[in-house]
């Protein structure tokens, strides 16, 4: 499906406008539907994990397809934004992880955005005029939330081999490769690589109309999408610890390199096109280790990056080799992603990771394809930020995502606020931060009004914390309180022993304690979530 003449490029470069009003091809879909698939997927993906609230992810599996079956439009995609976006909001807010804040954020966004080109169809009259119209407010979020997590990783213990959250995520990885494969028993690490490099050969053979390309440039290139694959997975010889050491420390600088810098380059056209691939790279091998949500939450923000002609190839329909029949490729890879989905509830990441990026392959091949099979390459103009469209207040959403990232440098949560495993402690003076460690943005205290624990049964340990032993460790008062809360509406009795501003207590049961009971919650508890502090040492990875 490459493109192989000027004549083709030069139609598929048309304005948003110009040529797609309304009108695609036989099974084909619009760039509004094919991002609104994208993003469905994610919004799936996420209680999918584990399926906590079975009866709400079946239902919004089957709302979402039957939307797809109606015919996904800015008519019909809030019948499900509404009701993806209200669960998280009402049901487990502030206590979400960083990904689902912004699927909230921008799940809100979209409805307003499809708002107010229905109330301006004159400037609005297509779904892709529409998708124009948010596609640079979803862009400049996806730059924030890449720009504000590089900058919580420069800090001393991210750069610390010994607890540096690279290290965990890199012993994850070789973890999986470790896994056995069903009936044959041997482990899963090889046939990843064999399924890699079978992906691509098939892009180094690819042929096109234009100039031949070297055996010596196809057998490189071979090599360049393999080897990380092999280092990552751990199939390489063991390296000694102080090897290992420097490759942790190494990666460390990559990632902060990739989402710090990298994301502020995402702003020029002409660096997306290499950062684009860095970034579904990354995101497809941290699936391998849990992050399918984030990555599918990521693989549709990216898209938005996509220049016309690019974002055209993948909206064309795709040809199933078995039934010899053409699909809509959006509804192909949602229809696997849902399985992995099935999967992923099932306790079994490996596959589910397995399944996640073969959808997202098969919205990609067409335009690697059309990479692979030109000689010389195909020009990639990039996409702009920003356009007269999409008026200033749009922006709103991500101003309002980048002070919920600085909430944990003003002295305000420490969760959810896209500083997961990261390292970073603000808690105290002096932080470990490189540019921060005076904590001079820091105005209130809540992070430093804390109990102490000194007994308490890991039986009773709250979501996020099963089975783990928090002696020793602090918590900040307010989210104390959202504990004693929740035990209280669980019915639970809870015994513990603790230290506060200097005094013991000791209790038979926290929930009726008539100092601590928390019939209700504040406006503070409703709005914030923190993590547990550990109050010495380099600070160890956690989300």
């Amino acid at each position: 499906m490459g493109v192989t003449h000027a004549g083709r490029w030069a139609g598929l470069m048309q304005s948003p406008g110009s040529g797609r009003r309304a009108r695609v091809g036989r099974l084909g879909t619009t760039r509004f539907a094919t991002f609104a698939t994208l993003y469905l997927m994610a919004l799936y993906l996420e209680p999918a994990e584990r399926w906590l609230h079975p009866i709400f992810t079946g239902v919004l599996l089957a709302l979402m397809l039957a939307v797809l079956a109606a015919g996904l439009t800015r008519w019909t995609l809030p019948i499900v934004l509404v009701p993806a976006t209200l669960q998280p909001l009402l049901t487990q807010f502030p206590d979400v992880a960083n990904h689902v804040n912004v699927e909230i954020a921008c799940s809100v966004m979209l409805v307003v955005a499809i708002g107010y080109s229905l109330a301006h169809r004159e400037r609005f009259p297509s779904d892709d005029d529409c998708f124009e119209l948010v596609r640079p407010v979803l862009q400049v979020t996806m730059v924030a939330l890449y720009v504000m997590a590089g900058f919580a990783k420069l800090n001393t213990d991210f750069l610390n081999p010994a607890v540096s959250c690279v290290g965990d995520m890199m012993h994850d990885l070789r973890s999986v490769a470790g896994i056995r494969v069903p009936l044959l028993h041997l482990p899963a690490g090889p046939f990843l690589i064999a399924g890699v490099g079978l992906v691509a050969a098939a892009l180094v053979t690819t042929r096109g109309t234009g100039r031949a390309v070297r055996p010596i440039t196809r057998a490189g290139t071979f090599g360049l999408i393999v080897a990380p694959g092999v280092l990552t997975l751990g199939l390489a010889p063991v390296a000694p610890a102080k090897a290992a050491a420097l490759a942790i420390l190494a990666m460390s600088c990559v990632v902060i390199l990739w989402e710090f810098l990298g994301g502020m380059l995402l702003t020029v056209p002409r660096f997306q096109g290499p950062l684009l691939a860095f970034c579904w790279m990354m995101h497809a091998t941290l699936s391998f280790i849990g992050f399918v949500h984030f990555g599918a939450l990521a693989f549709a923000m990216l898209f938005t990056f996509l220049p016309a002609q690019y974002m055209d190839l993948m909206t064309r329909a795709v040809r199933l080799p078995l039934v010899n029949r053409f699909a809509a490729r959006p509804h192909v890879c949602f229809a696997i992603a849902a399985v992995a989905g099935v999967v992923s509830g099932m306790g079994e990441r490996l596959p589910a990771a397995i399944l996640f990026n073969l959808a997202t392959l098969v919205m990609l091949w067409p335009v690697l394809r059309s990479l692979a099979a030109q000689a010389p390459r195909p020009v990639w103009p990039g996409t702009p930020i920003g356009n007269r469209l999409t008026p200033a207040w749009f922006y709103a959403l991500p101003v309002l995502l980048v002070l919920h990232g600085l909430t944990g440098y003003v002295g305000l949560r420490t969760a959810g606020n896209f500083t997961m495993f990261s390292n970073l402690r603000t808690e105290r003076t002096p932080s470990n931060h490189l540019l921060l460690s005076s904590n001079p943005l820091k105005m209130w205290s809540y992070q430093e009004d804390v109990v102490h624990f000194t007994s308490f049964d890991k039986r009773l340990s709250p979501p996020g914390y099963e089975g783990q032993s928090l002696e020793g460790q602090e918590l900040p008062v307010v989210e104390f309180r959202k504990w004693i809360y929740n035990w209280s509406e669980a019915g639970a009795v809870v015994p513990m022993t603790f230290v506060y501003q200097g005094q013991v207590y000791s209790t038979p049961n926290i929930v009726a304690d008539p100092v601590w009971r928390t019939p209700h919650r504040s406006w503070d508890m409703h709005l914030m979530d923190f993590r547990v502090i550990q109050p010495e040492g380099p600070n160890r990875c956690r989300w």
